[in-house]
């Protein structure tokens, strides 16, 4: 857990965090689950991870290309 916390994936470990706390905050605060609030948290939490996935996909994909043009500068190819 502690290296999920320090990787590319710690938005979503926030957003876990904040769903999990929001929905016990509720739960203790009103003493009773309103099905709105648990859809607007889980929608939330379901956009955050999305968006974070879309983000470290294209940062890897970009590392990934980066480091094949350095790897490969100045090799001729032949078929």
């Amino acid at each position: 857990m502690k290296k999920l916390v320090h990787s590319e994936w710690r938005l979503s470990v926030m957003a876990l965090a904040a769903l999990l706390g929001g929905i016990i905050g509720v739960s203790l605060v009103n003493r009773e689950l309103n099905p709105m609030v648990v859809y607007g948290y889980l929608t939330a939490f379901v956009l955050l991870v999305a968006g974070n996935a879309i983000y470290v996909f294209f940062k890897r994909k970009k590392n990934h290309g980066s480091k094949n043009e350095n790897h490969n500068h100045g090799q001729f190819h032949t078929l």
